[in-house]
């Protein structure tokens, strides 16, 4: 058995495939950087936004992506979607740019627009949108087609000549073994999450025409398998055809050229962590004709990487006797992240900042950050660590505030914004508090001198609170527990 031929840029697949190799984009030698991210799509429920886009497999290879609204960086990422609480009712236009590692950033890719749903309207139960259906390419043993995302997600069935093919669950194909210079329907279907909406419903259809040729084809390969996986690989193997002997081998991801090699084993790289990939192999005979491709194999990467970034750009932004400012950058999913002053824990929180006080006057830390790897993958490398010391000043302090409470959620009748009431008990013992000060991550949104606080905020997110006592001096208490809510929401009348 030959040994596989991994793909290594369209040179090698030019060599390899002939007259197969312009589905395969061209790498350009001497890259300044990752290429710009594709088929940027966003797919709505009542009170997220999920995006999805993809990667070409030129330049240099992308670590992390960033989405943008309104030119500011609003979710990191190290695979290629993104999931985003917004409002309900509410329109939201982001953008992506795909980052290597060495931090170069790629151009943004063409915006994509989403609304989340009103309360109470479910569009799973309205008449299907239905999606675009276009030709990529045609040979005359081929046709390879794409579609935009389903504006309600989920996988979509394809149909070729009435034949069903199975679940597709990205945004192209490519069906081979055709009937030279003939006609072939391609359709699409997607079964409705609407109850008792019965069978699948047409997304969009089309109606190919293969190229003139040689009718000749190669009998398909059989057994097409997973052999393994990692976080950015998927190894494959298959069985040969029977009678002639291919010449060579083209593996698919949907539509995608990905592979190319004369054995009946190939690992596919440059993938990204927990995707969904629908890889085919075709036999090639000496004239590039293309068989049948064999049974499709449906595999994720594994969801946790192998090698997880760490947070960087580790930076105080303020400090005062009693307290430090932290922020960072992380380039990925995180739960949560924990603070560490030398090896102890210090803090917790869900933002990308932080604010640690209580602390003494004139104190020297060495902080630390770590992040909690969203889907139980554990935690990430620590952070380089950055030195603060706090300036001079009075050694007393409030005792933290606690009990800290959401006391009342009123809903939102959209479009106006929901109120969150967040009760503490009053600080005692230390320095008398002159009044308190809630925190969002390090960011001030409200002062009082009592022991509650209403808040308004956007329907349906998200928020995470931490409260400090505040003497006449303006130094902080330590913080009381953290407490996170998510605004409620109600229809409009």
């Amino acid at each position: 058995m030959s040994p596989p031929l991994r793909r290594r840029g369209a040179i090698l697949l030019a060599t390899v495939l002939g007259t197969l190799a312009t589905t395969a984009p061209a790498a350009s030698a001497g890259s300044t950087g990752p290429a710009t991210p594709t088929a940027l799509w966003a797919s709505t429920t009542g009170s997220s936004i999920s995006l999805t886009w993809e990667q070409p497999r030129t330049g240099s290879r992308a670590t992390a992506f960033r989405v943008y609204e309104n030119d500011q960086v609003v979710a990191r990422t190290t695979t290629t979607a993104a999931y985003l609480d917004v409002p309900f009712g509410s329109t939201h236009t982001y953008t992506v740019t795909a980052v290597d590692r060495r931090g170069r950033e790629s151009a943004r890719a063409t915006p994509a627009t989403g609304r989340s749903w009103q309360y109470g309207y479910n569009p799973e139960c309205m008449p299907d949108p239905g999606v675009p259906v276009s030709v990529r390419e045609v040979t005359a043993s081929a046709v390879a087609i794409a579609w935009t995302r389903h504006p309600l997600g989920g996988d979509l069935e394809l149909r070729v000549d009435g034949r069903s093919l199975g679940p597709v669950p990205g945004t192209s194909v490519r069906v081979g073994g055709l009937t030279p210079a003939a006609s072939h329907q391609f359709a699409l279907y997607r079964y409705s999450q609407c109850p008792g909406s019965g069978g699948p419903r047409l997304a969009g259809s089309l109606t190919a025409t293969t190229a003139p040729g040689d009718p000749a084809r190669l009998a398909a390969p059989t057994g097409l398998t997973v052999t393994g996986r990692t976080d950015s690989t998927v190894d494959l193997s298959w069985t040969a055809p029977p009678g002639t002997p291919p010449t060579r081998y083209a593996i698919y991801d949907g539509a995608t050229l990905v592979a190319a090699t004369t054995g009946t084993t190939v690992t596919v790289d440059r993938l990204y962590h927990a995707t969904w990939h629908r890889f085919t192999v075709a036999a090639l005979d000496a004239a590039g004709n293309e068989s049948t491709h064999s049974a499709a194999a449906t595999v994720a990467t594994e969801t946790c990487l192998t090698e997880p970034p760490r947070p960087v750009d580790l930076r105080v932004t303020g400090t005062s006797p009693s307290s430090a400012r932290l922020a960072w950058i992380f380039d990925s999913t995180a739960d949560s992240y924990t603070v560490l002053d030398g090896d102890t824990p210090v803090a917790t929180t869900r933002y990308a900042e932080a604010v640690l006080t209580g602390l003494p006057s004139a104190s020297a830390h060495a902080y630390r950050v770590v992040a909690s790897l969203a889907q139980g993958c554990g935690a990430s490398p620590r952070s380089r660590r950055v030195e603060v010391t706090t300036p001079d000043g009075p050694p007393a302090r409030p005792a933290a505030p606690a009990s800290l409470v959401v006391s009342g959620n009123v809903p939102a009748v959209w479009p106006s914004s929901a109120q969150v009431t967040l009760t503490w008990s009053s600080s005692t013992g230390g320095e008398p508090p002159a009044g308190y000060r809630l925190y969002e991550g390090a960011t001030v949104v409200g002062e009082t001198a009592g022991t509650s606080l209403t808040l308004p905020v956007g329907a349906g997110t998200t928020h995470e609170y931490v409260v400090v006592a505040v003497d006449a001096s303006g130094h902080e208490s330590a913080p009381s527990p953290r407490v996170t809510v998510r605004a409620m929401y109600l229809p409009p009348p």
